[in-house]
């Protein structure tokens, strides 16, 4: 110090420094004196030595006045003069200092530059406190100095950089303390430090410093700019410095929302000045967002400025950052949520979009960082009171981060390139934090510790993983439309809809409908009341109403606590069909009857609707055990006290009864199940691979069914059937009793209709459940609420694509069943991580992967890295935080994320043309494109980031947009193709379009041009596609538009004879070509055999090079410019589509081989709807066939390269082969891909039709030669189901027909032995068959007979389904058998002729060669019955069973009293064998009438040949019974055909006449054999002969003469034969019958006698004139006219005196035809006038015919 104070005594010469001179020694004295430091204080000696160095400062001398700052400096670094203060304030070194620098603000600016360090130095002085007034002081003199001179660029730097330096130390200094922490370098001063600054004054102090930062910077608000900017700056560096727990302090909160927040909103623009403020509301970023989004923007301030902001950019800038500040000290503070709004609008929605770019770039450091995410967006810290005000305003945590969203995303669309790229650079750096965040990095542990404890409320976020809010909501939305459809008032005015409750008891699982509709019960019905379960509920509920959308963000909305009751309101949801889960019509529609009959099982099934519903009500369950439950609803349930109330009887009460005993029966038989179930467990869990497994509940599905039939098998009785006992019980109405679920008998509704398929199936799912539920703990912790409801389970299993035949208390049974019992746990599976690899294990979770939504999660687990069974142990807190956190602002913010990043993509962006077609053009590398081009790909690098998380973070339902918006960006070519077709209206512009078109292809390289962007998007999508798809199916349509343009890309490239690609590919064409040179041109290279493509795929020509590699190859050598090197052009760009094609169908292969069984269900579904899109105008919903086409067939010219349906063929193909798929996954997938089949089979163009059907011909091929169908299964029936289909729809053309049948003939040729059940639906599919309207024949309908083949091709099919070893195959087809034989007898005639058999087909001879063999296969049918009939154990026949159950109930009532119904149930006994026998005779008499003249003969002989054995075996009463109500009724049809008319019987007589002989010799055998049996068959016999007695008379009424005359010989044929065996009252029925017949011959002669007198001689008639008009004579006359004279004398002549002969003549016949008899009565008798009566000669003749044949 001393140096430096004599320099300084040096230096100052001249008289006017003396002052300082003296001052200089007189301060050098005084420090040389020894005992200066001890007895001189501190403050004395400071005194001393800074008055010469202020004097020097003060002196114009800019020397002196640097050597006095130096001398400050070291009198601040000497400890002689920094002390411990404890003086007064004027003695304190900062005070002393700052005297001593008063002058500073007039000081040069190097000088003033230096006094701020000085400045600085005193804040480090080990003795100096830190403190509010003391930094103010500085501060003061720093201010000063900055208003006289901030025009200086140095002095303004160095004040400011002195101001923050000191304030930011300041708030350290606090920061430090609230930290409890201290830097090492202070630690050795601490002891010097005053102990009293704690941590409350310092934050006092810092507030205070705060608040006077703030006052100033409201003085300066409108003018200095300059001044502005060091306020806030400094501001700046104390929030920089300030600890997050700052918020804790009320003074400091309160002075940012009273005062600094405030302040900034006026800076950044004042609406008060702005003279140009418009409304946000049109803009469309808001607008698109509000609707959406969880909020609305309602609150924010709807004003924007349309000018640039009026300040300047540091001020902006640093504003910007005080708003990043103020988000991370108390963004997490509830109350100051809204306070930041107000300030972000300011900064992101007031100024127009162009002007954002700066706030964008400094909110990208907010969103890029996972903390700030969590201030700005994580739930609160703080509790406060306001908080449960807030919470009802319904405030998300997340509307700051929306603001912030929604300014970007409107700076992207209408601010320009530069506002988009950033606004793409900040989303991108959003999904790097939220990356990180998933996995569980950058978080505190605080904000850790907050997060976990409110992770229910991220929960409650807009949630929409893939059981999201919108399917409840649609469940709602659904079951109120239920409920209103029948009931329409409730849906008038504003009247709120009656409250239901529908509450579930948890233990018993009953339902009852409570609320005003329920109540209707007690009242109506007291004795039911008493009946019913009563359920713990009871009435008392009534507060549940339908809850308005607010509350339905819950997480579960579907399920409410209250009084120990769950209510589900939609409960009811699966007893009705729901059309998207499972739209299988009735349940049985598909099961084992053919098409005919399904309407008739339908609707009287449905007629027993109302009565089980009245009887619902009874047993207080919703669930009644039979076929009808599927058809009962809410609806109906609602409707049945209105609806009948006369029901309320003793009959209902009797049918609830016997439902709840029913209901018993399916819940034993359950149990049953459950057992079996649980024995056969242990050795499942030993098998040691998937196929054993599956072959192990196959053969035990099979094993249950059989056994269950056996134990159920119906015992031969002559007692009554347990239905004529139920008839005798209650007289019902008729449509009642015969649902099967209605047997008395009360297995039958579940033996006749268990299937093993869907026992094989429920066990899966059964599996399933136990497995899920142990997985979660369910059995030892056994919380209220099971994981898996009851509905997701009923839902799981009625979708699986089999065919559902259990009631739903059979399902509900089961349901508890596994609740109550772990049978994995009781079979040794225990979830131990090693068992997870249990084959058993795999192939359940291989069913929906458990639900899991992590990566691979919903793969297959031979394609998956891990089970999921163990991801469930998530153990980190910070990645559980992490996850909850990233998901719910993933989700929250996911519209904004993908609005932004797909502006660059679609050309939105203002400034920008072109869009993406842009970065297909060559222009020049000016900046702005550059900018351009880089938000391009790097919106395309966030979308596939974005797609990528969501994905991660189990939101896959969001994935689907992000795949649109790749897809849309990698479709480019095709969208412009689109708009060129569109515009040109007006010629100018049309002509304009050419000449640049004519521009465009002069200036074009030729063959593809593809862009690198492009190309890697589209490599991303097909990347991630199988992943997204996986969870979510909605990104597969987007994946499959990318493949079908990679489709047409290779067809347009290759097609394109100009551009040869590369060598390579050449070589690749060449295998393709050598593989299959056979293949059309027009058929695309990916319908390659399977086999082909085995070894292509094992053996690539090719090895594929990754996009990557190629993109990077493209750009080597030469220099990168953007004219031409992000195009990939030639040979690069066709080894570009080569290599996506390749991973196209890579990504095929994939699906099929690797996607779990519900993910493979959502990509073949989705792949048909896709398809549909390609080949018709319109796309259904459904998934099961259709009686028509989805719409208007498309053409499919341009696209025959890339159609879907090829795909879905090959993925079909694909998953039958795959060896480790289980039956399951294949009864599915057939069940979805198997109508589009047919669909597409009936497309007009051929190559379409052509292929579908040959996709359904190999899969049955494939799986019939794979495997072995157990019985009681019924998958083949599905198999085959779609060329059934496709025939009857009868909307293809011959050719595809051919195509079918030939296709049937080779299955049946191959594997006739495996079809089982599927022989069906293949005789359905022959029954259709009718031959060319054109000349040819078809080869597979004539006989071969220079081979030596006796018959026609197809019939081999009957020969093979005779020949097969089993009964129960056989019994299952009968009918379809008799059938379809039926059609062939029947003729294939095109045309439906009026009569059909009038009509006379043109190639007879090949007409009788079908009809010949088809009744040797009818007659070898029938000898097979009998044989069947004789075995002690018969299999059933369902189709016969089901088909008669309506027809037995009228014959009983027509014909009780004969006993006929008495005698046929001696042999009917249950398992429809009779019924098939009757419709194999039926079939029969009907067809002898209806078929072709020549087939008549032979049938005759055939069906009389039946009829007599089976009379032998059943026996006589099936013979008689056969007789009475088939055949005859059958032939007096015939007789009726002639509607009068002669000319019909010139053709129709011969066989006629031979059927009447036939039936009567029949009927008189039947006499003889049967009148004198043991048992009574007198009572039929009598029926019978009642019967034909009635056809003869009433053939000898018929006026032609030929007929009459067979029913006369007829009858005096039976007189005569039977005659000597007839009893009495045989012989008095034949006594009316003659009566009848004389009465009928002879009314017309009477008529005419009636005119004459008796005695009388007059021709022309006594009471009134008779005349005939006749044609001119003729020799036909003259002969007709012997002819009636004979016939006269025959009639009132005895023998002796008749002429001898009776001449008979065909043409007097006609003559006679044409004469007209006119009687005329007298005029005193006339009514009116005149009368005539006309009568036809041939009226008279044909009496005199009667007559002379009786």
């Amino acid at each position: 110090m001393e140096e430096i104070l004599r320099k300084l005594q040096k230096e100052a010469s001249g008289s006017k420094h003396r002052a300082i001179k003296e001052s200089c020694t007189w301060a050098i004295e005084t420090l040389d004196s020894p005992d200066a430091t001890i007895k001189i204080p501190p403050y004395q000696l400071r005194e001393k030595c800074l008055l010469p160095l202020q004097l020097a400062l003060e002196s114009k001398s800019t020397k002196l006045a640097q050597q006095a700052l130096a001398g400050m400096q070291k009198l601040l670094s000497d400890e002689r003069f920094v002390s411990v203060e404890t003086d007064s304030d004027e003695k304190q070194l900062l005070n002393q200092m700052l005297n001593a620098v008063k002058v500073t603000p007039s000081l040069n600016e190097d000088l003033q530059v230096e006094v701020m360090k000085v400045l600085l130095c005193i804040t480090y002085t080990s003795t100096f406190e830190l403190n509010g007034s003391s930094v103010l002081k500085i501060a003061e003199v720093c201010i000063e100095t900055y208003v006289t001179s901030c025009h200086q660029r140095s002095i303004n730097t160095a004040v400011r950089a002195t101001l923050s330096q000191m304030l930011s130390d300041l708030t350290l200094q606090l920061r430090q303390k609230q930290e409890n922490m201290t830097i090492e370098n202070h630690d050795a001063l601490q002891k010097f430090k005053n102990q009293g600054t704690s941590a409350e004054s310092l934050c006092d102090d810092v507030v205070s410093v705060l608040t006077v930062l703030c006052e100033k910077l409201q003085a300066v608000i409108n003018d200095n700019r300059q001044l502005q900017l060091l306020y806030l700056e400094c501001i700046l560096s104390m929030l920089n410095s300030s600890s997050p727990s700052m918020h804790q302090h009320k003074g400091f909160t309160d002075l940012i929302w009273k005062q600094l927040c405030p302040a900034l909103v006026v800076i950044l623009g004042n609406p008060i000045h702005d003279k140009t403020i418009t409304s946000a509301h049109s803009s469309i970023c808001l607008e698109a967002d509000s609707p959406s989004s969880g909020i609305s923007d309602h609150g924010r301030g709807s004003g924007c400025s349309s000018t640039a902001p009026a300040l300047s950019g540091p001020v902006a800038r640093t504003i910007y950052y005080i708003a990043a500040e103020l988000v991370r000290l108390v963004g997490s503070v509830e109350s100051m949520k809204p306070v930041l709004q107000s300030l972000y609008h300011r900064i992101l929605l007031y100024p127009p979009p162009q002007h954002r770019v700066e706030a964008i770039k400094i909110m990208k450091e907010i969103l890029g960082s996972p903390r700030r995410l969590c201030d700005l967006a994580g739930p609160c810290s703080s509790e406060s009171e306001s908080r449960k005000r807030s919470i009802s305003k319904r405030k998300s945590h997340l509307d700051l981060l929306k603001l912030i969203m929604d300014g970007m995303t409107e700076a992207c669309i209408k601010g320009g390139i530069e506002a988009c790229y950033a606004s793409v650079s900040c989303v991108f750096a959003l999904l790097g934090a939220l990356d990180e965040l998933s996995q569980g990095r950058g978080l505190s542990e605080e904000q850790i510790q907050l997060l976990l404890r409110r992770l229910e409320e991220l929960k409650d976020g807009t949630e929409t993983s893939r059981d999201s809010m919108e399917i409840n909501d649609a469940d709602f939305r659904w079951q109120r439309r239920i409920l209103s459809s029948e009931n329409p008032a409730w849906e008038s005015g504003n009247e709120k809809s009656p409250d239901i409750s529908i509450s579930v008891t948890t233990d018993t699982g009953q339902t009852t409908l409570e609320g005003d509709m329920g109540q209707t019960t007690p009242e109506d019905n007291p004795e039911s009341q008493k009946n019913s379960l009563p359920s713990p509920a009871g009435h008392e509920s009534k507060e549940i109403h339908y809850r308005e959308p607010e509350s339905e963000t819950i997480d579960q909305p579907d399920v409410v606590q209250r009084s120990h009751t769950i209510v589900y309101p939609d409960i009811t949801n699966f007893l009705s069909v729901d059309c998207k889960t499972r739209s299988y019509g009735s349940r049985y529609s598909e099961s084992n009857f053919s098409v005919d009959d399904q309407d008739l099982s339908r609707t009287e099934f449905d007629s027993c609707d109302q009565y089980s519903m009245a009887a619902e009500k009874d047993s207080g369950r919703s669930d009644v055990s039979d076929i009808g439950s599927d058809n009962c609803s809410l609806a109906d349930e609602e409707q049945t006290p209105r609806d009948c109330p006369g029901h309320r009887s003793l009959r209902t009460a009797a049918l609830s009864l016997k439902l709840l005993k029913n209901q018993e029966a399916d819940q034993h038989s359950a149990r049953l199940f459950i057992q079996s179930l649980e024995v056969l467990l242990p050795r499942l869990i030993a098998l040691p691979s998937i196929e054993e497994v599956d072959g192990a509940l196959q053969s035990f599905s099979s094993t249950f069914c059989s056994v269950t039939h056996l134990i159920h098998a119906p015992k031969v009785t002559t007692v009554e059937s347990p239905r004529r006992q139920q008839h005798r019980a209650f007289k019902p109405s008729r449509g009642m009793m015969h649902s099967p679920g209605f047997e008395g008998n009360l297995n039958f509704s579940f033996q006749t209709l268990m299937n093993a398929d869907s026992l094989y199936m429920v066990s899966h799912y059964t599996l399933l459940l136990n497995l899920k539920l142990a997985n979660s703990d369910y059995y030892r912790k056994k919380p209220a609420q099971a994981p898996v409801l009851l509905k997701e389970f009923m839902k799981q299993v009625q979708s699986s694509g089999v065919l559902m035949v259990f009631s739903q208390a059979w399902v509900e049974e089961l349901y508890h069943q596994v609740l109550e019992r772990n049978m994995l746990g009781e079979a040794g599976y225990w979830g131990s991580p090693e068992e997870h690899s249990l084959p058993l294990i795999t192939m359940l979770t291989d069913i929906d992967g458990l639900g899991s939504s992590a990566i691979g999660g919903q793969l297959m687990a031979s394609a998956s890295a891990q089970s999921p069974l163990s991801q469930n142990r998530k153990t980190d807190d910070s990645v559980v935080a992490g996850v909850a956190f990233a998901r719910y602002l993933l989700i929250g913010c996911w519209k904004n994320l993908i609005d932004t990043l797909s502006t660059p993509l679609t050309g939105r962006m203002a400034g920008s043309s072109k869009g993406l077609a842009f970065i297909l053009g060559a222009e020049g590398a000016k900046e702005q494109n550059q900018k351009e081009k880089d938000s391009i790909c790097l919106s395309l690098d966030g979308l596939r980031r974005a797609a990528r998380l969501s994905c991660a973070l189990g939101v896959a339902a969001n994935c689907a947009s992000a795949l649109a918006q790749m897809a849309a960006a990698s479709c480019v070519q095709e969208e412009k193709e689109e708009k060129e077709i569109q515009e040109a209206s007006d010629t100018i512009a049309q002509v304009k379009q050419k000449v640049e078109q004519k521009l465009e292809q002069m200036g074009k390289v030729q063959g593809v041009c593809l862009h690198t962007a492009h190309v890697l998007c589209m490599d991303a999508v097909l990347n991630v596609g199988l992943e997204m798809g996986s969870h979510n199916q909605d990104c597969w349509p987007h994946v499959f538009r990318v493949c079908e343009y990679i489709g047409t890309l290779e067809h347009t490239h290759f097609s394109d004879g100009a551009s040869q690609p590369s060598l390579t590919i050449t070589q690749s064409q060449q295998a393709h070509g050598g593989l299959h040179p056979d293949s059309e041109p027009g058929e695309s290279p990916q319908a390659l055999t399977p086999e082909q493509e085995a070894t292509l795929s094992s053996n690539p020509v090719i090895q594929p090079v990754s996009i990557q590699e190629l993109i990077k190859e493209s750009s080597k050598g030469r220099a990168f410019d953007f004219r031409g090197g992000s195009l990939l052009c030639g040979t690069s760009a066709a080894k570009a589509v080569l290599t996506l094609s390749t991973q196209a169908d890579r990504l095929f292969e994939d699906a099929a081989d690797k996607l779990n069984l519900m993910a493979l269900a959502g990509f073949l579904y989705q792949l048909k709807k896709a398809s549909q899109a390609q080949l018709f105008h319109s796309v259904t919903d459904t998934v099961d066939y259709s009686l028509a086409m989805p719409g208007e067939v498309k053409s499919t010219q341009d696209r025959r390269s890339a159609l879907h349906l090829f795909r879905l063929g090959d993925a079909m193909l694909r998953i039958v082969r795959s060896k480790s798929r289980p039956l399951l996954h294949l009864m599915r997938c057939w069940s979805l891909v198997a109508p589009h089949l047919v669909e597409a089979a009936c497309h007009k163009e051929r190559h379409v039709s052509r292929k579908a059907v040959s996709f359904i011909h190999d899969i049955l091929t494939e799986v019939l030669m794979d495997w072995n169908e157990p019985s009681h299964f019924h998958f083949n029936e599905a198999l085959f189901r779609p060329f059934e289909r496709i025939m009857q729809l009868e909307l293809c053309d011959e050719d595809v027909q051919d195509q079918v049948v030939t296709s049937i003939g080779e299955l049946v040729e191959m594997c006739s032995t495996q079809i089982q059940s599927g022989w069906r639906p293949l005789f359905s599919a022959l029954e259709t068959v009718h031959s060319s309207s054109k000349s040819e024949v078809k080869e597979y309908l004539v006989g071969e007979y220079s081979m030596g083949k006796r018959q026609a091709p197809v019939f081999d099919v009957f020969e093979a389904f005779l020949n097969t070893d089993s009964i129960q195959v056989f019994a299952n087809a009968a009918t379809s058998y008799i059938m379809c034989l039926m059609k062939f007898v029947k003729g294939l005639g095109e045309v439906d002729c009026k009569e059909m058999g009038d009509c006379v087909p043109g190639s007879g001879s090949a007409s009788t060669d079908l009809c010949l063999p088809a009744l040797d296969y009818l007659r070898r049918c029938s000898q097979l019955l009998a044989k069947i009939y004789k075995m002690p154990l018969k299999p059933i026949f369902l189709s016969g069973r089901l088909v008669n159950l309506p027809r037995r109930v009228q014959e009983q009532s027509a014909s009780s009293e004969d006993g006929i119904e008495c005698i046929l149930s001696d042999f009917d006994d249950d398992t429809g064998l009779i019924n098939v026998w009757i419709i194999l005779l039926e079939e029969l008499t009907t067809a002898i009438s209806n078929c072709p003249r020549q087939h008549q003969p032979p049938t005759l002989d055939l069906l009389f040949e039946l009829l007599r054995d089976v009379a032998k075996t059943p026996g006589p009463g099936f013979g008689i019974y056969a007789v009475v109500h088939l055949l005859l009724p059958t032939m007096s049809l015939w007789l009726h055909r002639s509607h009068g008319d002669h000319s019909y019987w010139d053709v129709a007589s011969a066989n006629f006449k031979h059927a009447i002989g036939l039936s009567c010799e029949l009927v008189v055998e039947h006499i003889q054999n049967f009148i004198h049996s043991d048992i009574g068959y007198e009572n039929m016999i009598n029926t019978m002969l009642k019967d034909l007695f009635k056809l003869l008379v009433a053939c000898v009424a018929e006026p032609t003469e030929i007929i009459s005359r067979v029913g006369c010989s007829c009858i005096r044929y039976v007189l005569v034969t039977a005659g000597p065996v007839f009893t009495e009252e045989m012989w008095r029925l034949a006594c009316c019958a003659l009566q009848d017949a004389f009465s009928a011959t002879l009314e017309p002669v009477k008529n005419l006698l009636g005119y004459f007198h008796s005695g009388s001689e007059s021709f022309s008639g006594d009471a009134c004139e008779v005349k005939v008009a006749a044609p001119s004579l003729s020799p036909s006359a003259e002969a007709e006219y012997w002819r009636i004279r004979a016939m006269a004398q025959q009639v009132f002549m005895l023998e002796t005196q008749c002429s001898p002969k009776t001449p008979s003549n065909k043409e007097g016949f006609e003559h006679a035809q044409s004469c007209v008899l006119i009687i005329d009565l007298p005029p005193d008798k006339k009514p009116n006038g005149h009368t005539q009566r006309r009568h036809s000669h041939s009226k008279l003749n044909y009496c005199l015919q009667q007559g002379a044949r009786m």
